[in-house]
C-alpha cells in the first residue's frame, strides 16, 4: 500500500489535473488502480442523454471493441448495472452485490466478456446520474487481485469523491464551450445551433432563437425539428451523421416555402472532439441559411450551370423536398417529361444522385 500512502494527500490534485487537462484521466485511473491493488481503473458513461464512453487503464484495446457490441446499460445483461439497482445498496457497490445480480441475467454476453478479460471482481460508485444517464467510477480486478477488502473500498470511496468533483468541473468547463462558440457566431450574425454528443441543442445564437419563433423550425425535447414529419426525419438523419462516430458532414436539409422554393437551408457539420472529452462539450453545429426569393435562386442556377429556367425551378423544388409527382403536377408536365428534364439537370450540374443536387442548390443559392 505504499502507493496509497504516497497519494493519500494528492488525490484532489490528481483529479483536478485530469479535469483541467483531460489527457491526464488515464494517469488518474492508473494511479487509483495501483493504490487499491487492482488491475484496472475505469470510468464509464452511458444513457440516452449522455454519449457513451468507456475509459479503462492498462487494458487490451480489444475489450472496447467487444464491449461496444453489448448494451452495457442493460441491467439484465450487465451484473454491475443490476447490482447498482439492488434495494438498499450502499454507495460503494462491490462483489457481494455482483453475486446477487448475476443470478438474474437473461444472457451471458457480459459474463463472457468478463471471463475473457478476467475482470469479474471489483467495486464501483456513481459520480453523476440523471433520469436517463450515468457516469460511474470502478475498479476492475482479476483473479489474482481477488475480491476487494474493506480497506480498499474505503480508499476507493475517498478517491471517488475527488473524481466526482473533477467530473463536475470538467462538465462546467466543457459546457462553457457552447457559450463561447455561440458568441463567436453571434458576432458573425449567423443563425446556428450547437449540439451536444447526443444531438440535442446545447446552445444557439440570437438569430437561431428568433428562427424558432418565426419559422417552421422548432425544438422537440431538445432536438431540432420541423412542423413537417418528412423534414423532421431528414433533420434527425443528418444530426445522427454528425454526432455518431465516425462523425462526418451531412447533406443539407432544405425546408420549403409555401410556394415550393427553398425557404431555409440547414447545413450540418461535426466539430473536432478532443481525446478524453466528456460528453458535455459541443460536438456539432447546424447552420441555417435563410433563402432568398425563388426567382433569385433560378437566376443564379441558370447563370452558374446554364440550366433553363424550367430546369432551375425543378432543381429548387426537388431540393425543397417536393416529390417528383408533386413537381410534375405543379409544372403541368408528365412524369416522362420530368425524368428527361432531371437527366439534363444532373448532366449539367455533374450530379449523379439527388443528395448532391440538394447540396449544390443550397450552396449556389447563398
Amino acid at each position: 500500500m505504499a502507493t496509497s500512502a504516497s497519494n493519500a494527500g494528492n488525490w484532489a490534485d490528481i483529479f483536478l489535473s485530469a479535469a483541467l487537462e483531460p489527457e491526464k484521466w488515464d494517469d488518474a485511473l492508473r494511479a487509483m488502480a495501483e493504490a487499491t491493488g487492482s488491475r484496472h481503473g475505469q470510468m464509464i458513461g452511458f444513457g440516452a442523454s449522455a454519449a457513451s464512453f468507456n475509459w479503462i487503464s492498462d487494458i487490451d484495446e480489444s475489450i472496447l471493441t467487444k464491449s461496444a457490441m453489448i448494451d452495457q446499460g442493460a441491467p439484465d445483461l450487465n451484473f454491475r448495472v443490476a447490482a447498482d439497482r439492488l434495494p438498499d445498496r450502499p454507495a460503494i457497490v462491490h462483489e457481494a452485490h455482483y453475486d446477487i445480480a448475476r443470478q438474474s441475467l437473461r444472457a451471458d454476453d457480459y459474463l463472457d466478456l468478463c471471463s475473457d478479460f478476467d475482470i469479474f471482481n471489483g467495486c464501483q460508485a456513481k459520480l453523476t446520474a440523471g433520469q436517463d444517464h450515468m457516469i460511474g467510477l470502478a475498479l476492475l480486478r482479476d483473479s489474482k487481485d481477488g475480491r476487494t477488502t474493506q480497506d480498499q473500498r474505503d480508499l476507493f470511496a475517498d478517491i471517488a469523491g475527488h473524481a466526482r468533483t473533477a467530473v463536475r468541473l470538467q462538465q462546467a468547463i466543457e459546457k462553457q464551450g457552447f457559450a463561447l462558440l455561440a458568441g463567436t457566431f453571434e458576432s458573425m450574425e449567423r443563425a446556428c445551433w450547437l449540439l451536444d454528443a447526443t444531438g440535442r441543442v446545447g446552445g444557439m445564437t440570437p438569430r437561431a432563437e428568433a428562427l424558432l419563433s418565426s419559422s417552421r423550425i422548432r425544438l422537440s425535447d431538445g432536438w431540432l425539428a420541423s412542423d413537417r414529419a418528412d423534414e423532421t426525419r431528414a433533420i434527425l438523419r443528418a444530426v445522427r451523421t454528425i454526432v455518431d462516430p465516425p462523425a462526418r458532414a451531412a447533406d443539407p436539409v432544405a425546408l420549403a416555402e409555401a410556394d415550393g422554393g427553398v425557404g431555409i437551408m440547414l447545413e450540418f457539420y461535426p466539430l473536432p472532439v478532443a481525446p478524453w472529452a466528456l460528453p458535455f462539450a459541443p460536438r456539432a453545429i447546424v447552420i441555417a441559411r435563410v433563402g432568398a426569393a425563388s426567382d433569385r435562386h433560378v437566376q443564379m442556377l441558370t447563370r452558374t450551370f446554364r440550366l433553363t429556367p424550367a430546369e432551375a425551378d425543378i432543381a429548387i423544388r426537388l431540393a425543397a423536398g417536393q416529390s417528383r409527382a408533386d413537381i410534375a403536377a405543379a409544372r403541368g408536365v408528365s412524369t416522362e417529361t420530368l425524368k428527361a428534364q432531371l437527366r439534363s439537370i444532373y448532366e449539367k450540374t455533374g450530379c449523379n444522385r439527388e443528395s448532391q443536387l440538394v447540396r449544390i442548390v443550397g450552396l449556389i443559392s447563398h
